[in-house]
């Protein structure tokens, strides 16, 4: 078991790693974008991004999801290719017919999507206000995301492949190089060419073109020209019922921008992107688990110890989960006001939304715990019921916006996240248990969750400093093991491993 366990956290940390390179370079460029950028701006890329986010799944209609699972599990390599050429053409094929609408229809988009319900919060509109200038250039935008969006479908399944093949190693340099010219384009044209928005989307162009041209050894090794009708029926069956859940789970995240526009303007959206921003170290956390989780308990299945290695997997995870959220919770305000020369790793206007961060990472707890459900929906092939549980998370995400964001803003919106994803956790764990029963260890994440709010109400109540906060932090382990977390054969591994670390005296 512990071997099995072995295996998924060293995956879990390569393929982490690659994805935190490509989704941390948002953090990466939040010193960036809230220094030189105000909020109204950084508002209007959030909902850029927001459409950006819904597209790319529609690029892929699910077949992704598919071909993952059939090209693990196929028997041999020209089942493979047969996979993988068939899955490129039709998301190339799809990909030109979508590109093409999307940059022919850009005005039509900005005039739906950014320009609707904002003459409110336009002071002076004739006045060429900073807004007023973005939202006059919103067309471009959806130009450039017609292009950002052609390439990143097309790489989709040749980084599927190397996971599929744990080839870590290229998978992690492809994404670096990605993040080095994503990060230097981005400095060039919003830092010193002052381009803005226009500068933010011109650098993801041209970084999605060269993460596509970095793939394409991958591309012609697996790629034949042939498309099959059989194979192409097998992963639309199997992945379409994937294209609402997926699409859901990306609503849960994003549409709260969308609302909180509407409702609040651009201004407070931008703060709040900041800080949802910040918080994406837990997301990107839970991102890292996920890469290597599905080709984990996918091959983990076949074994007879598999169900109570899941457990344990859920039981570790969540305790990981909790070392992450305490640590950036108790540090956030140190983290933010770190300095880079003459400005902060985040502009102080943004500063008013560092209590949202706490309450968006605690969602993406939650969410970690549904991906552990979702093993019994895909070993069972029942994806099927996918829709109707991502479907109630987002319903129960969108009444939330509307019902808290009026009385309480960014937090209102936040909370509705943290919500739509525990519903969405339970209603999961409540099928899954019917479709391939695993015996949880409900006790010991009790003991987990009792031990996090615990801390969370000394950091709110007392506040107390930099040392203090450390040797909290440090004592959390300790505190787990005083209440009775930890069982007698970790308690030995760790034991071994601590003397192996610290050998005593010869």
């Amino acid at each position: 078991m512990f071997q099995s366990l072995k295996r998924l956290m060293r995956h879990s940390a390569v393929y982490g790693i690659g994805h935190i390179l490509t989704r941390g370079v948002g953090f990466l460029l939040l010193p960036l974008y809230t220094n030189f950028l105000n909020p109204d701006a950084l508002g209007i890329a959030a909902i850029m991004f927001l459409y950006l986010a819904i597209s790319t799944i529609l690029y892929t209609y699910g077949l992704d999801s598919a071909f993952l699972r059939y090209f693990i599990l196929a028997e041999d390599e020209s089942e493979k290719i047969r996979l993988f050429s068939t899955g490129f053409l039709t998301v190339l094929f799809t990909s030109v017919l979508f590109s093409v609408l999307g940059y022919l229809f850009a005005d039509d988009l900005a005039r739906v999507i950014v320009l609707s319900n904002v003459e409110k919060f336009l002071q002076n509109p004739s006045s060429g206000s900073p807004l007023q200038h973005y939202l006059n250039e919103s067309t471009i935008y959806f130009q450039y995301a017609a292009t950002i969006l052609f390439f990143d479908a097309l790489a989709i399944l040749p980084f599927l492949v190397l996971r599929a093949k744990e080839r870590s190693k290229l998978f992690v340099t492809l994404k670096l190089l990605n993040v080095i010219v994503n990060l230097s384009l981005n400095i060039v044209f919003v830092a010193k060419l002052g381009y803005g928005l226009r500068g933010i989307f011109l650098a993801n162009v041209f970084s999605s073109a060269f993460t596509f041209l970095t793939l394409l050894p991958v591309i012609l090794q697996h790629f034949r020209p042939v498309l099959l009708a059989g194979e192409l029926k097998k992963l639309l069956v199997f992945g379409l019922p994937y294209l609402p859940s997926t699409l859901a789970v990306v609503l849960m995240d994003l549409i709260d921008r969308f609302i909180l526009k509407a409702i609040k303007g651009y201004e407070v959206l931008g703060v709040y992107h900041a800080n949802y921003k910040l918080a994406m170290i837990m997301s990107l956390f839970v991102a890292a688990f996920r890469f290597a989780w599905h080709p984990f308990f996918l091959s983990t299945s076949k074994q007879s110890d598999a169900k109570p290695i899941f457990a344990k997997v859920l039981t570790y995870f969540m305790f990981a989960c909790a070392l992450v959220y305490l640590s950036i919770s108790y540090f956030m305000q140190d983290i933010v006001r770190i300095r880079l020369g003459s400005i902060h790793l985040i502009g102080e206007e943004y500063w008013g939304g560092l209590t949202v961060v706490p309450i968006v990472m605690l969602a993406y707890v939650f969410y970690g715990a549904y991906l552990n459900f979702l093993v019994g929906i895909y070993l069972e092939k029942k994806t099927a019921y996918l829709p109707f549980i991502t479907g109630l998370g987002l319903l129960v995400n969108i009444v939330g916006n509307f019902a808290l964001i009026p009385r309480y803003g960014m937090h209102g919106a936040a909370w509705a996240t943290v919500f739509s994803y525990v519903a969405m956790a339970v209603a999961l764990y409540g099928v899954s248990r019917r479709l391939y029963p695993v015996a949880y260890e409900f006790g010991r994440l009790v003991r987990i969750g009792a031990m996090m709010a615990a801390y969370m109400f000394i950091l709110l109540a007392w506040q107390p400093g930099f040392w203090w906060r450390l040797a909290l932090l440090l004592a959390f382990p300790l505190m787990l093991l005083l209440s009775g977390f930890f069982e007698k054969r970790e308690i030995d591994t760790i034991r071994s491993y601590v003397m192996r670390l610290f050998p005593g005296p010869a």
